[in-house]
């Protein structure tokens, strides 16, 4: 592979849009790992956070079929669009 193909990966295509990753040149390797540990930690709460929502979402449909399904029919002849 050339150096030109490869260097294009790390430099941005279109110059009016600025370098994502400048903000992270004054950081060490160490600081690095460090930065990227605690985003994928923040990304694990928030992927728990979306399951626990997803489940309480499913109980809710589940109590609404069995209370009162009624609630979830649309209508006929009722338009699509308000």
């Amino acid at each position: 592979m050339l150096f030109a193909e490869c260097s294009s990966w790390f430099l941005p295509q279109d110059p009016t849009v600025p370098d994502q990753s400048a903000k992270y040149y004054h950081l060490t390797h160490d600081e690095l790992i460090q930065l990227l540990l605690q985003r994928e930690k923040e990304l694990s709460k928030k992927e728990e956070h979306i399951h626990e929502l997803e489940n309480y979402i499913d109980q809710l449909l589940v109590r609404i079929m069995e209370q009162s399904p009624t609630l979830l029919q649309i209508p006929l002849g009722e338009s699509k669009t308000k």
